[in-house]
Formats: C-alpha cells, structure tokens, sequence
C-alpha cells in the first residue's frame, strides 16, 4: 500500500488501526466498474478478511460487517463511519492522491459520502497496480476507457504503462476523452512491442507542461507549433526525424529538462532551447549541435554503450560543444563521445574556461588510450572549480600500448596544475595497470584540498594482486594531509 502523508489533526489521530485495513482491503473488484461504481465488492478473500479483522469463519453481510466495526472502532461517542463520512475534503483529497488508482476507486464502499468521491481524482495512474492478472487487451482498454468517461473534473495528471498491446487505436478514443480535461502532464508508455503513433489530435494539448513517450512514432502535422507550456520532455525509443525534434523544441519556449533515450532516425541534432537546464542524450547519433542553451546546467551524453568505435566521419566540432556551455555545473560524457570529437590533436586546455563545473563524470575511459587520457587532462584543466570527479574504466580486449600512455604522462608539465577544489575522486572497474596508477599518481599530488580518493577495483581480483596494489597506491604522495582513502570492489550495478 503506498503511504499516506495525513496532516496533523486530532481527527486523523484518533482513527483505528482497522480503518486503515478497510482502506486497504474491503473494497470492490476493478470489473465490477462496467455498471455502478458504487457496487464493487470482493476485493480479498473472507477467510484473509475474517483472520485480519478478528471475525468468525462465516461470512456476513456487508452492511453486518460494517456496524460491527461501529461498536468496535467507537472514537469520543462517534463510529468510526462517521468519521470516514464527514473528513474534511483535503484530508480526503490527500487519501486519495496516496492511494494506487485500483484502491482509491474501492473506497467507493466507505460510505455514502465516498461513493463518488474519487471520480474528481486530478490524477489517473494506470500501471501493473491497477491492472488485475489475466486481464486480456480487450478488457483492459474497455475499463481504461470507462473510467475515462466517468470521471469528473479538471485531470492534471495521465499516466499509462503497459506492455505491449498487438493495437493501440484505443489511444485515440483515450485522446479525445482527454481533450476537455485540460492535461497538463502525459505519460504513455507502451513497453516493448510495435511503436504506436500519437494521434494528431494529441497535438491540441495546449496546456502540457510534462510530457513522457515510450515507444511511440511522434509526427505532428505540419500546422504544429509545439507545447508552449511544456517545461519537461522525455522521449524513450520514440521514432522522430533530427529536422522535427530540433524544431519541436525550439517552439517549446518555457523547456528546462530534455531526455532522448535511444531515439530513431537521428542524425545531426541541434538543440535551441533558451530556458534548458538539463539535458540527457543517449543512443547513436551523428552530431548534437547546442545553439543556444545559456542556462544549461547538467549535460549526459552518451553513444550506446555497445558501440566499439565511433560511427562517425566527420565528428563533433568539440570547440563549439564547449562553447555553447557557459552555466554548466555537471558534465558527463563517455570515452564514445570523446572519440567523436572532430579529427586533430587534442588541446592542452579549451579554448573556454569550464568555471561553473562542479561534477565531471567520465564513463567508459580506458587509461591505456592515449587520446582518453588525452582528454580527461585537458577537461581537468579546464575546470579550475571542480569539486567531484568521477571516471568508470573500461574494459579493452585489445592489448593495450601502455609505454605510451606512461610516456605521455611523464612528458606533461603540471607545474601550473592544480585542482585547488577537488574534494572528491571515486574510480570505478580499476584494475591496477600502470597508467591507472600513475592518473591516480596525479590527482593526489594536485589536490590540496582533497577529502576522498575512492578507488574500487574489478570484480574477481585476487588478494595477493589486490594487496599489492593497494600498498602501491597508499605510498603515493599526497598534496593533501586530510585525504581518506577508501580501496574496495566495484559495486553490482
């Protein structure tokens, strides 16, 4: 049962610990809503119900069942029924809004006063708890849209997630319901199966302010001007052409946080979104180009992570990807990216000061690459206000070239170094390979402030390879006396 947050009041004190059971528990079966909503029953078996509650094996009748509770729950000379009756209308509310949909619609049963009372619900959340095993298709879009016409009111809230259905033309009945309710926050996700596309009349939600697709085709028509409210975006396995998601976002003026998860027909992205603070990209692209994004303050880019080799020629243009990040706080990128930066030597530092980074998270670096380790310094460099660091190393079935790599570290002048902010360093998958060491080497003699180095080693290593590596690390010098070090496995993740 999800937890209700009840105010604080006498009223809500005094009620008895069986209320919340009947809340819970004595209510009606979700079929039972194709008639009178105010008629479902059956919600538990008896036999549970009567061992719960502390009655007999024979079963009476409801109304019996609920005047025996007035003698038992008695509160200051009133039944615990009239209580239920006569709550105030936020406390209801909020009983309500904590409530899965399933259970709010079976307080029905409470009394008189609570048969219709969640029909106002400004929220509708259909998911595996409200659904009932064994429900076919057919009967899952029937109650769907049933409770879809019964209900009264402004509905803020739409939220779907389901497997996969064969067909989903039901949507669009779904959609038209919708349209007088004045949706400010849509969630359809379908999960697995054909991606099924938006109807066009989904388009006339002017009011959206969150909108969350999975497994969708979303292709407005031309007549379209976007969401003029919209303030969240998340798309998960959605096919959409790079033209139309770049022009759908810049007419979404008021957009703070963007998330595209493994989204189609991708190639060069550009990204015009004024007010944008969080941005989320992951799949295979060609290019992400962020025009104008002056209050971007946390970016993840990411290429699929299966992906060995950049699939791209031309690559990203690094000096106008840094550029275009003026307020950015927390950065992760993988080594992926890093490949696709446009072909040529890496700079020493960028050409623009990352003075607002805070967080830099590196995914998938291999210290046995001369151009990852390449990178990592020159963004380390960049970042004279960084204060957490955190890198996961990936593992390579190539033999690596590790002279190189040490060769280019010892060659370095890190004589104007210094992470005077750095307080924290975590280093996941660490196998112990000289140019790990000697990166680690680096952090710890140019932090003077650090307060943590984590390093957390690959799963499987032996004690004795462990032991020493562990010894190793610990007689590196340290620019920082308060540093702790912390040496353990690498977390499932």
């Amino acid at each position: 049962m999800a937890s209700i947050e009840a105010p604080s009041s006498p009223l809500f004190a005094s009620l008895d610990l069986r209320f919340c059971f009947l809340l819970r528990h004595l209510f009606l079966p979700l079929g039972s809503l194709l008639g009178d909503p105010g008629l479902w029953l059956n919600g538990v078996g008896w036999k549970d119900l009567s061992e719960e509650v502390g009655f007999g094996g024979s079963r009476p009748p409801p109304v019996a069942l609920l005047g025996v509770h007035r003698c038992r729950m008695k509160v200051n000379k009133r039944s615990t029924s009239d209580i239920i009756s006569n709550l105030p209308s936020n406390v209801t509310e909020n009983i309500l809004k904590g409530l899965p949909l399933r259970d709010a619609v079976r307080t029905s049963v409470l009394s008189s006063k609570w048969r219709y009372k969640w029909v106002s619900l400004p929220q509708l959340v259909f998911d595996g708890q409200f659904f009932l095993k064994g429900w076919d298709n057919v009967k899952l879009k029937a109650v769907v849209y049933q409770v879809l016409q019964i209900h009264q009111g402004p509905l803020i809230k739409f939220e779907f997630w389901y497997p996969p259905f064969e067909s989903c033309l039901d949507m669009n009945n779904w959609i038209f319901v919708l349209l007088t309710k004045n949706i400010q926050d849509f969630t359809f996700y379908l999960l697995g199966g054909p991606r099924h596309e938006i109807p066009c009349h989904f388009y006339s939600f002017m009011q959206l302010r969150d909108l969350n697709l999975d497994n969708c085709v979303f292709k407005p028509p031309p007549t379209f001007k976007g969401f003029s409210r919209l303030v969240n975006l998340n798309f998960v396995n959605v096919t959409i052409s790079s033209e139309i998601c770049g022009l759908f976002i810049s007419n979404c003026l008021q957009l703070e946080r963007l998330r595209l998860h493994d989204c189609d027909n991708f190639d060069s992205l550009e990204i015009n979104a004024p007010n944008l603070k969080y941005f989320e990209l992951f799949g295979i692209f060609e290019s992400v180009y962020l025009e104008n994004t002056p209050l971007l303050a946390e970016i993840s880019v990411t290429l699929g992570s299966w992906i060995k080799q950049p699939l791209v020629e031309t690559g990203i243009e690094w000096v106008k990807f840094f550029h275009s990040l003026p307020a950015i706080e927390d950065m992760h990128l993988d080594s992926s990216i890093l490949e696709s930066f446009d072909a040529g030597n890496v700079p020493e530092r960028l050409p623009c000061t990352l003075n607002q980074l805070k967080v830099l998270v590196l995914s998938d670096v291999c210290y046995s690459n001369l151009d990852h380790v390449s990178w990592a310094l020159c963004l380390l460099r960049s970042s004279p206000n960084l204060h957490k660091l955190r890198s996961s190393i990936l593992f390579n079935d190539i033999t690596p070239i590790e002279d190189n790599v040490i060769e280019f570290l010892q060659a370095q002048d890190f004589s104007k170094f210094s992470l005077n902010r750095l307080r924290e360093v975590e280093i996941r998958h660490f196998s112990g390979a000289k140019p790990e060491i000697h990166f680690v080497k680096i952090l710890l003699a140019h932090s003077k402030v650090l307060e943590k180095m984590v390093i957390l080693h690959e799963h499987g290593m032996c004690a004795e390879k462990g032991f020493a590596m562990l010894k190793e690390l610990i007689r590196l010098p340290k620019a920082s006396l308060k540093a702790e070090f912390i040496v353990s496995e690498t977390p499932d993740e």
